[in-house]
């Protein structure tokens, strides 16, 4: 070696050793920090792999509850029917519960010599359901005979029996010797009732027995067996309540029916074999479920790896922070994006709901409106015309029928002026252009005079109306409008009332009056208390009863413009009483 060069190399002996030192440090802390990142990141894939398998066990056991509660209601009772079956059913709330849920169902078992006797009372209405399909002999048989939700989708398996289907068969009969619940193998549900859109998923089993009185010696499975209760579970809804850490974007699911993964058992995958290219880690889980048992197969993509890097090998420390640092910002900013954008859809999808729905009720509207309208125009024009023959002929003229329907044509215009003039008070109240003339009212002298007026049609209708009023009450109202009110609540009170008698009370204290019109008619259901008072709502159907569904409508409005406020209390079948409170004082006052 030249002396020049070794005399260079010990000068800088220090320099190049903190070199080696440095160069050997970053290799070895690079190699540690690998390592760690390792451990972290199979840590983190170990965690959300028990999280997704507890997670699916829980909505297993969610389902499997629901069964086994239906289960006690049929074990509970000797006969339920198909309305005490959805009261039940209607309590869990399964909308809410059980979002995935497509429909729950009991199969009764028939024995072969009773095929022919439940098929006969099921075609003359004695048992609910539909007779045994599909027909052929057989050691036994079962028939649905109750579904929920029952609709024209699901009804259409009433009657089929299950024991046709080998894998459904097989859980069955593996419930009856275990007499517990049983899945199915993979299955296609049965496009309708069990599922609309026919997908893979299970159907889990439990068998339901008539309760001896005493406690039985063993018997054979099929002794006291009244039936099945049966749930059929789509895996793609089970799954898409299923949450945990990476799901769906850096961690695939596979579920496998059986012990072995094979593509013929494959029940569910989260997304395609060949989108998720070669999995980074991977992990198998076997659970058992009703008596079968599922392998569940994780695989983490390379995603998974990207999303817990932390640094590389020259900037462990700085350039790991910065990607953290960079990382948070894009994530946030794709949060907002995204929260922005769904905020932005819910609102337009609420605001097309209710364009939607006011179309409906616009076009509803119009519709009775029409009708309402054209029924007194064509007894109007029927009337014209027969009084131009009439008087076209040369005979003399009978001024008892020329009379008779001039007051025809006299009421029918009357009731369309009716018409027109609730629809124009609905135009008012709209604008907030309704005009007030306040005075001194006498309201036990406005309601008889409003009795008074409907004495014909009340004696018409065979309605007897009587009036409550101890003592002269006076209120500062428009005395108009109040008289709109009262003439609303007795022309409802005898269309309703089926001829029963009518009662209108009035009572006051110090501060406010109440006038109560109480019929004996049809009434109406609790959950209808409110609606009524709406615009273009109606209690009942408009084939049978006239009207454009106005009349309560403007009488609230009303009664709020003068200061008051509306009430009613109902029991089908025994008839409705309105009740309005107004203050004494007149809408300023209360104001």
């Amino acid at each position: 070696m030249p002396p020049h060069s070794s005399s260079h190399l010990r000068r800088n002996a220090a320099a190049y050793c903190v070199v080696l030192v440095g160069l050997l440090l970053t290799a070895v802390s690079a190699t540690y920090v690998q390592q760690s990142i390792h451990e972290r990141r199979l840590h983190r894939f170990d965690g959300a792999v028990h999280d997704g398998v507890l997670g699916l066990q829980q909505r297993l056991e969610l389902n499997q509850s629901l069964l086994q509660g239906v289960h006690g209601l049929f074990t509970g009772s000797r006969f339920v029917s198909q309305e005490e079956f959805d009261a039940y059913l209607e309590s869990l709330k399964l909308n809410r519960s059980f979002p995935e849920l497509e429909g729950i169902g009991f199969a009764r078992w028939l024995r072969p010599q009773d095929v022919a006797r439940y098929d006969a009372k099921v075609r003359g209405g004695q048992e609910p359901g539909h007779p045994v399909w599909p027909p052929g002999p057989r050691a036994a048989y079962t028939a649905i005979i109750m579904l929920n939700p029952l609709n024209a989708r699901t009804q259409q398996g009433l009657g089929f029996d299950m024991l046709t289907e080998p894998n459904r068969r097989a859980a069955m009969l593996r419930a009856l010797g275990t007499r517990r619940q049983a899945a199915t193998h993979k299955v296609r549900l049965i496009q309708g009732w069990e599922d609309a859109a026919g997908r893979w998923g299970i159907v889990l089993f439990i068998p339901v027995y008539t309760r001896p009185k005493d406690t039985p010696p063993p018997r054979p499975p099929t002794e006291n067996l009244r039936g099945f209760v049966y749930l059929p579970l789509a895996m793609e809804d089970l799954m898409s309540e299923l949450r945990f850490i990476g799901f769906q974007e850096t961690i695939d699911l596979e579920v496998y029916d059986g012990t072995e993964v094979r593509d013929d058992a494959l029940l569910y995958a989260s997304s395609l074999p060949a989108s998720a290219g070669a999995p980074v880690f991977q992990q198998d889980v076997k659970i058992p479920v009703a008596g079968q048992t599922w392998t569940l197969r994780f695989n983490a993509r390379q995603a998974f790896i990207a999303a817990s890097t932390t640094g590389q090998h020259g900037t462990v420390v700085g350039a790991g922070l910065l990607v953290t640092l960079l990382l948070f910002f894009i994530t946030r900013s794709q949060v907002r994006a995204r929260t922005s954008a769904e905020a932005a859809n819910t609102e337009q999808q609420r605001l097309t709901g209710e364009a939607r729905d006011a179309v409906q009720v616009r076009d509803d509207f119009l519709s009775i409106a029409a009708h309402e309208l054209r029924t007194p125009l064509t007894n109007l024009k029927l009337q014209l015309q027969l009084l131009y023959r009439q008087l076209r002929r040369e005979e003399a003229l009978d001024v008892e029928k020329l009379a008779q329907r001039v007051l025809s044509c006299e009421r029918q215009t009357s009731r369309l002026a009716t018409l027109v003039d609730s629809l124009l008070d609905v135009s008012r109240l709209a604008r907030g252009r309704m005009e007030l003339n306040l005075e001194p009212v006498d309201l036990d002298e406005l309601v008889r005079e409003a009795v008074r007026r409907f004495e014909t049609e009340a004696r018409t209708a065979g309605v007897q109306v009587t009036v409550d009023s101890p003592a002269p009450v006076t209120g500062q109202w428009d005395r108009m409008r109040l008289e709109q009110v009262l003439t609303n609540l007795l022309s409802n009170a005898l269309k309703y009332g089926h001829g029963a008698p009518v009662d209108v009370r009035v009572r006051s204290d110090e501060t406010q009056a109440m006038v109560e019109v109480e019929d004996r008619g049809i009434g109406l259901p609790p959950e209808d208390a409110q609606r009524i008072f709406g615009r273009f709502e109606r209690a009942v159907s408009s084939r049978h009863y006239g009207g454009l569904g106005l009349g309560l409508f403007i009488t609230r409005q009303l009664v709020e413009a003068l200061g008051g406020h509306i009430s009613v209390a109902s029991t089908p079948g025994q008839g409705a009483t309105f009740t309005v409170a107004l203050p004494l004082s007149g809408p300023r006052a209360e104001a």
